[in-house]
Parts: C-alpha cells; structure tokens; sequence
C-alpha cells in the first residue's frame, strides 16, 4: 500500500513537473518589475500603474511598478541598462529620457540606442503652461506682458533639467523676448506645492498634474502645447491660438536593458498592447489628458 502511494506521488509529481514546463516563459517569470523615474502620482505613474494592473491579470504573474525618482529619470534608465535581459525589469519613461538627456547630460553612462530594448509606446501627449498666484495674469496675453514687465521675477519651473517641460519653458522665453530662469524639481508634486505657495511664477508640466488645482481656481492653466484645444480643458487656448509659435508632444514608452530574447519582447509587448486598447484604460489616459498608444 505504501509502495502504491508512493508510486501515486512520484507519478503526480512527474505530471506537474511536465505541465510547468510546457506553460510559457513568460508564466513562471519572477514578478515583472516597471520602473518609473519620477514620484507617484504623476502621469508616467498614473499610466504605468493602468498597464502594470492589466498585464498581471492577463499574465498571471505580478506586473508590478517600483518608483526610483532622481535625476529626471536616469537613476531609473541605469537601474534599467545594468539589469539581467530577461524581461523581468523594465522602465516606463517620457521621450526626454530617450532623445533629450543624452544631449544635455554628456555624463550619461548609457546609450540610448544600444542600451535598451524597445517594448512599446505607451501614451502621448501634450504639456500645459500653468501659473499661480505669484502672477496676476489672467491669459497669455496678460502673462507675457507680466514677464516682459518683471524680467528678474520671470522664473519657470518643470519637473527635471533636461525634461521636454524644461525646454518648453526655454521655447517660451525666446518667444518672449525674455530670458527666463529654469528651476528644476524633483517632480511634478514639488512643482505644484511651490507654484501654489506662491514662491514660483508658473511651471510647465504634464496637464494631469495641474488639473485638479486648475478646476478649484487654485491655479490657471493658460495655454496647453497641443495642435488643438484639449476636450478635458475646452477653455484653455493652445500656445497658437495665444500668439505663441509653440507646439510640442511628448510621449511615454515602455524599454527593457539590451539583449532580450526576441520571443520575451514579443510576450511584453503583446501583453502591453493589449493593455492599452482595452476601454477603460483609453478613457483613463483620455480623463489624464494622455492619448493611448498601443504600437511596438
């Protein structure tokens, strides 16, 4: 009887053995980790989240999102390139960290076109110039003329040096005639505390971190960088329609280190893409001003 049970055991565990390894890779990997660069609460979080929450059901496993703030994204980017290639660690960053840094930072110890393996965009989008009390202005009009008037007093911040809002805000100054003093943050929530505090002007970011404020009348949104108005904020013009020669879109994308199996970027990828078509994470990204993006 016992030589029977045993026998039951063995033959039971050599099943199982044989079931685990016919399910796929990507079904016995360790947790998935998707590392973003900045605080929680931001955009890059807000739609890594909305990913990360749709592939661990549709995976199985945990998709989970780790946050590494600093240094407007690279502390998150390294983290990334000197990661084992199995998939198990990605990044979810805005372009800045792609296309801008590189020729802003030459101390950068990556590449971006060697170093990481393209999964797929995530979500684009447009930024927002927004102004707090420390400003009287009431519209762009208004606010370029307060610029022009106090030159010493005409400071910006956004997020991070080298972040597409930075150079939005050196956009802005060259059109104004003005040049303005960047103040780099760790962050959207700091940008938001010193421009509601009164202690900066204005800010360029991500329309989702000024949103709330703005519908309470705590601050002013006064020109978004899109092509066309935006439908969440239908009474704020574009930088255009302001007289402002200014357009810009940015965009998140999703990259795991170098050397990936071809077949585990397909599972990723896959996974994420579908991910983004599904209803109700395009009406989230469209309620945070973003535009889902389901392509590798």
């Amino acid at each position: 009887m016992t030589k029977m049970i045993a026998r039951r055991h063995i033959l039971a565990g050599l099943s199982a053995a044989a079931a685990a390894t016919a399910l796929p890779a990507f079904a016995q990997a360790a947790p998935v980790k998707i590392l973003v660069g900045f605080p929680p609460g931001g955009s890059a979080d807000a739609t890594a989240r909305l990913i990360a929450e749709k592939m661990t059901a549709s995976m199985g496993s945990p998709v989970i999102v780790e946050n590494r703030p600093g240094a407007g994204g690279r502390i998150a980017a390294q983290a990334v390139k000197d990661a084992a290639p199995d998939g198990n660690t990605l990044m979810l960053v805005p372009m800045a960290v792609m296309v801008v840094q590189p020729v802003v930072f030459k101390s950068i110890k990556y590449d971006t076109t060697k170093d990481f393996t393209p999964i797929g965009n995530a979500a684009t989008f447009p930024l927002a110039l927004a102004t707090g009390p420390a400003t009287p202005a009431k519209n762009m009009a208004e606010l370029i003329a307060w610029i022009k008037a106090n030159p010493t007093q005409a400071n910006y911040g956004s997020p991070a040096t080298g972040s597409l809002p930075h150079f939005l805000g050196e956009m802005l100054g060259q059109a104004s005639g003005v040049k303005m003093q960047h103040v780099p943050f760790q962050g959207g929530a700091p940008l938001m505390t010193a421009l509601l505090g009164g202690q900066l002007p204005m800010g360029f970011d991500t329309p989702l971190e000024f949103a709330e404020n703005h519908r309470a009348g705590k601050l002013r949104i006064q020109a978004v960088s899109s092509p066309q108005r935006m439908a969440q904020f239908p009474d704020v013009p574009t930088l255009r329609e302001s007289g402002i020669n200014i357009e810009a879109t940015g965009w998140f994308g999703v990259f795991g280190p170098s050397g990936m199996p071809a077949a585990r970027v397909e599972q990723l990828s896959g996974q994420m893409q579908a991910a983004l078509r599904q209803a109700d994470v395009v009406a989230k990204l469209t309620s945070l001003g973003l535009l889902a993006v389901p392509e590798s």
